[in-house]
């Protein structure tokens, strides 16, 4: 089996894993959203408010990461032959998009929670949900961390499940102790105080997650829009393809793009009638190694034709990028 089978069969195996974890990160999510619907309402807090909209966003994400899942395993890697990171890229861009107005509807609430202050407010029952969500968060980071380890070079959803659960974990905790000490002041009659930590509490959520939604933004964004290599990794290509011109009669087309910061790479090569596939896979190997050289994050295909006649390999050579 060579290298590149083993990559799709490594891939293969680990979208069965990941489907396996979303159907449980959605699955434990729906009681939990439930739960802290029904908390904040009886509590009137603004913090487990924050959390329910994340929550809420979240069955939105997840949603359509498992159609995306179900998408890429019922294709093929040649439907696929650059991966499939636009799916996973865009399922990050859609949590951003909903993630954004919901933490300036936060804020907006906060503004008038300060001008019309609620007559009560319960701390000491908003700590089940948020208890049972971080319970929920360190079973799944451990999961993830598990898959990640598995398949070193996992796909960026499985990454994105790994660093959005460590988050969520730190969140809850911090929420934990922070409204602790204000169900505190609440219980000695200091109710201005409790209102006055949740309150606050939940703007810097709310601002959190809006400083991370914004990188996931424009990051995936990036990775969204597909652009022409520069002129300097054009001539980093040619270079590794001039270190061995003799292993090859001609060359073909050349087929690239920059899709965030990963480098696509196709290339067709002319080969005499009499060379081994060993030899293909061998100068393939080569080319790859090279590249991976110049550039961290790069897809790379060798597409081999049989040589041609003179005059129609002379034109052939005359490749484009």
């Amino acid at each position: 089996m060579n290298n590149d089978a083993e990559v799709m069969l490594s891939d293969s195996q680990e979208y069965v894993d990941l489907k396996k974890y979303i159907f449980w990160v959605l699955a434990t999510l729906v009681p939990l959203t439930a739960i802290s619907v029904a908390v904040g309402m009886l509590s009137k807090s603004l913090t487990l408010f924050t959390v329910v909209i994340d929550c809420g966003a979240g069955l939105i994400l997840h949603t359509f990461n498992m159609a995306s899942i179900i998408v890429i395993q019922r294709r093929n890697a040649i439907n696929f032959p650059y991966g499939t990171g636009k799916l996973e890229n865009f399922s990050g861009f859609l949590y951003a998009i909903i993630i954004i107005p919901m933490a300036l509807l936060i804020i907006y609430s906060a503004i008038n929670r300060y001008l019309h202050p609620p007559v009560s407010i319960n701390l000491g029952i908003v700590q089940i949900p948020v208890v049972l969500g971080a319970l929920r968060a360190w079973i799944l980071l451990i999961w993830a961390s598990r898959i990640c380890r598995k398949y070193p070079g996992h796909s960026p959803m499985t990454n994105a499940y790994y660093v959005n659960q460590k988050l969520v974990l730190i969140r809850n905790i911090s929420i934990v102790g922070v409204l602790l000490f204000g169900f505190w002041f609440s219980s000695y009659g200091y109710l201005w105080v409790a209102i006055a930590i949740d309150t606050v509490v939940g703007v810097l959520i709310a601002l959190y997650l809006s400083y991370c939604a914004y990188g996931v933004l424009t990051r995936n964004f990036k990775s969204l829009i597909d652009l022409p290599l520069p002129e300097s990794d054009q001539y980093k290509i040619l270079q590794a393809l001039v270190a061995d011109f003799d292993e090859y009669e001609g060359i073909g087309n050349f087929y690239t793009q920059l899709s965030g910061n990963t480098r696509f790479v196709q290339m067709e090569l002319y080969f005499k009638n009499m060379t081994t596939v060993e030899e293909i896979e061998s100068l393939r190997m080569r080319l790859e190694e090279k590249l991976k050289g110049h550039f961290s994050k790069m897809k790379f295909h060798l597409i081999p034709l049989a040589q041609k006649e003179q005059g129609e390999a002379s034109q052939g050579s005359r490749g484009q990028i």
